[in-house]
């Protein structure tokens, strides 16, 4: 599994056990790389051979890591050219400080003293911070195992475990996920709808497509707790959102309460990024697309960094004439827009705090 901003793909992660304080199982997957110039500290040996330090064993053969060590917590921290050498898959790093790795249809980036990592183009929250020793990027073996699908153990002495295929085990019992999607009150066709967990971590495969009723319906899930998750990189036409999370257990159907969309507006006028021309008398044009069902469009400009608005107006049309006397030369600006329907309920906007904002500045 992996964390969404909060993709367009996800990774499928299996339980976590813990025996104690020190037994945690994941899932790991198959993994890659070329990092650096320097040969790879890899051996391998019968699993009943004595050895110091961290122990990694995987299905069954002993696996000496030169680089290994154990971080708070537990943490068995890894070079990723190591692992490489293992045949897991491929590692790009595109500086010393940042390490991207490709395996069969996930991809991690990992980045010097970060805490969260890119797996695919989701953020998730690592268990420990990234760091570099002597020249290698060390990262949690732990969260490799979530992202990439193998199972995976840890145990005091410290010794690793690891099985790249797994016995096969009973069949459990999956549930399934169904609700509706609207805007304006209205069920929306064609968005694609994922799985995800209460920290939007996104289920591989767990995703549908609205009907012509905005009607949908997510199998094949394991007991758990989930959220249905639209996402403006699957629908690029409405912002992220998320239902309440839903906790599914026995093999049932399980209702997720309706998801009301909000549409992305685009800037027209002035062109985000572009200069005005400000004068005393005269006005300036703003405009933006239409919002279906929207009653009325409230425009606010602000200084860029301040908080207080120099100007606001409602209109009922997706644009509006500005007095150019408010504008300062040399300044920057940012406008904000936000579209309601006639019972004052919000239809969308654009990008917000935490978006790519609609900027421009006012000629010298």
């Amino acid at each position: 599994m992996h964390r969404l901003p909060r993709s367009k793909s996800g990774v499928t992660g299996r339980r976590l056990w813990t025996a104690g304080a020190c037994v945690l199982a994941a899932l790991i997957a198959p993994l890659s790389a070329a990092l650096g110039q320097a040969e790879p500290s890899v051996t391998v040996r019968p699993a009943d051979s004595p050895a110091p330090g961290v122990l990694l064993i995987v299905d069954g053969k002993l696996v000496e890591l030169e680089s290994a060590q154990i971080q708070r917590g537990m943490q068995v921290m890894v070079w990723l050219r190591d692992l490489e050498k293992l045949g897991w898959g491929t590692v790009e790093a595109s500086s010393p400080d940042r390490v991207t790795f490709k395996g069969k249809g996930v991809t991690l980036s990992f980045t010097k003293g970060q805490g969260v990592a890119m797996v695919n183009s989701l953020a998730v929250q690592l268990p420990i911070n990234v760091y570099l020793r002597d020249g290698r990027l060390m990262v949690p073996l732990s969260f490799v195992a979530k992202a990439l699908g193998f199972d995976y153990k840890c145990q005091e002495r410290p010794v690793a475990t690891i099985v790249t295929e797994p016995p096969k085990t009973p069949a459990r019992a999956v549930n399934t996920l169904q609700g509706t999607v609207t805007y304006n009150g209205h069920g929306v066709d064609g968005v694609i709808v994922r799985a995800v967990d209460p920290e939007f971590t996104v289920v591989k495969n767990a995703v549908a497509r609205t009907d012509a009723n905005g009607d949908y319906k997510i199998e094949g899930l394991p007991d758990g707790k989930y959220m249905a998750y639209v996402y403006i990189g699957d629908n690029p036409a409405y912002f992220n959102r998320a239902s309440e999370v839903v906790e599914v257990r026995g093999g049932g159907v399980f209702q997720v309460p309706d998801i009301a969309l909000g549409r992305v507006i685009v800037p027209a006028r002035p062109k985000p990024g572009s200069e005005i021309r400000p004068a005393q008398k005269g006005t300036v044009d703003f405009s933006w697309t239409a919002c279906e069902g929207a009653a009325v469009y409230k425009l606010t400009i602000k200084k860029r960094g301040s908080d207080k608005p120099i100007y606001e107006v409602s209109t009922p049309r997706p644009s509006a004439d500005v007095p150019a006397g408010l504008f300062a030369r040399g300044t920057t600006y940012e406008a904000e827009v936000k579209a309601q329907n006639e019972n004052g309920d919000f239809l969308g906007g654009t990008a917000g705090p935490g978006g790519k904002l609609w900027t421009f500045s006012a000629s010298r």
